[in-house]
């Protein structure tokens, strides 16, 4: 015998009832088969729209007859069984063409293959536009019924969890089980003492249950839940509100209320600037931003962001606890008054016997921008009279203005007075022997600014922040391994990008 495989499909429970139920179409195909001379060596049963591009079950059985050459024949119940839409066509149209395989159709008794002539190919065609216009009007008429439905206060869709639908008035009731939890849900949210994460494990011991899987609750579903108004009366349908004819479980004024405390507690609105050490650490464990947030209105925490996902973290850690551990950090980075004193004698003399160096350098470096300068004049004239190629021209008129830049540039950091420069050390040194008193007497967003100011970020692992510093805090970092002040000096000097340019 020829082997063949089968294909059912419903979408709706209702077109079970109508006759077309998963069993009915595949009795209807095994008869088919028999009557045929066809053996059927593997049946699909499948519940799902014929309008989807992703249909898995239909997907199985088109792959499954390419990778058999034995199984020359698929069977469907009726074209509209097998497709209502063009992209699933293609494929039908595939497996005839490359394939070699022949369509049957149970029910209407119709085959299409590879000798099928072009009429046959038209009308299947036409068949699937046919279903496609149907399926159009099912679904149109449907949302008309749903909107026509909602109109009347009933809600047209599944009802959300404290209430059921009812098979018989097609309206919704109260769930007796679930139902008293969700108003002890409302009642204690609206106190401000619990968030939802705490409420997910209170709610479960409680009782609540998931209405189909018999299993907690999780907090996702509680927070939709709360923010519902279909629990005072009132349903959402369409981007439409509407009033519900169903019995409420909370009035309006304890949905407010929770709302307003779900808003302050659980979710509170956080942005960069709201809390004085946001956007300054990262989490040591993913890299994400520590952020912080108030709860109860008076305390403010801080916290992984959970930007890359759930860790492993140590729980929230409050501000005054966050601005304690950053106390050692400003301590470390500041300088002793001796080292600050030193550090000033040090940089004068050594600016007074750069200043000879200096002078001469600057001359040069004046020689140089004035001969080039007097270059480019020469060429300017020489192109005026026309006595020389533009190519060229323009070749050496950028070398030589490269030239002049880079001459001015080294010519100013030159010009720099060592009175001037002198000055702007002095008042370095003196904040940076200050920092920690002030530190200490300053409120928290007074503390972020001299921490952004002696460090590009810092990483939180635990209840331990380790900072990464800017120059040349790295290098007094350094000091508890290397306490020298002649130390200090030589490596201020030499780091590039030092406050007093070197």
């Amino acid at each position: 015998m020829k082997k063949a495989i089968l294909y059912v499909r419903v979408s709706t429970e209702r077109q079970g009832e109508e006759g077309f139920s998963l069993a009915a179409q595949e009795k209807q195909g095994l008869s088919y088969a028999q009557k045929n001379g066809l053996e059927v060596v593997k049946v699909w049963k499948s519940s799902e729209s014929a309008w989807k591009k992703d249909r898995v079950t239909f997907n199985l059985a088109v792959d499954y007859a390419k990778k058999h050459p034995e199984v020359e024949h698929v069977i469907f119940d009726i074209l509209d069984r097998m497709t209502r839409n063009d992209f699933d066509k293609i494929k039908i149209i595939d497996l005839v063409d490359k394939y070699g395989k022949t369509i049957h159709f149970a029910r209407s008794n119709k085959i299409y293959s590879k000798n099928s002539s072009p009429d046959d190919e038209f009308m299947l065609d036409i068949e699937v536009a046919v279903a496609k216009k149907m399926s159009n009007d099912i679904s149109r008429k449907t949302r008309m019924g749903m909107t026509e439905k909602a109109e009347q206060g009933m809600l047209p869709s599944h009802a959300p969890i404290g209430y059921k639908n009812n098979p018989v008035t097609k309206g919704v009731d109260i769930d007796p089980v679930n139902g008293p939890f969700i108003q002890s849900l409302f009642q204690k949210v609206a106190t401000g003492a619990y968030s939802v994460r705490m409420l997910e494990n209170l709610m479960y011991a409680e009782g609540l249950r998931h209405p189909l899987k018999a299993s907690k609750v999780k907090k996702s579903t509680l927070y939709r839940t709360i923010l519902n108004p279909m629990y005072y009366g009132v349903f959402i349908w369409g981007k439409k509100a509407y009033k519900g004819y169903h019995p409420p479980l909370v009035t309006k004024e304890l949905w407010d209320e929770a709302n307003a405390a779900l808003k302050k507690f659980h979710r509170p609105h956080i942005t960069k600037h709201n809390f004085a050490f946001g956007n300054l650490i990262v989490c040591g464990t993913c890299n994400c931003t520590i952020l912080g947030e108030t709860q109860k209105g008076k305390y403010t925490y801080y916290r992984c962001s959970f930007s890359k996902g759930q860790h492993k973290h140590e729980g929230y850690i409050r501000e005054e606890d966050i601005a304690g551990l950053f106390g050692p950090i400003v301590e470390g980075v500041t300088l002793p008054g001796e080292v600050a004193q030193f550090l000033k004698r040090g940089l004068k003399d050594r600016l007074g016997k750069l200043a000879n160096l200096t002078q001469n350098r600057q001359k040069n470096l004046q020689a140089e921008h004035n001969k080039t300068f007097a270059k480019l004049n020469r060429l300017y004239d020489l192109q005026l009279d026309g006595n020389i190629n533009p190519e060229i021209f323009k070749a050496k008129e950028k070398e030589l203005n490269e030239k002049l830049v880079a001459a001015k540039v080294q010519l100013e950091a030159c010009v720099k007075d060592p009175k001037a420069v002198l000055k702007e050390a002095d008042e370095t040194l003196q904040l940076m022997t200050n920092l920690y008193p002030l530190f200490q007497k300053a409120n928290y967003e007074e503390k972020a600014k001299i921490l952004k100011f002696i460090g590009r970020e810092y990483i939180l692992n635990g209840r331990k922040i380790k900072p990464v510093y800017r120059q040349p805090f790295n290098i007094l970092a350094e000091r508890p391994q290397v306490n020298c002040p002649t130390y200090l000096l030589s490596r201020a000097a030499s780091s590039r990008g030092s406050i007093w340019g070197g």
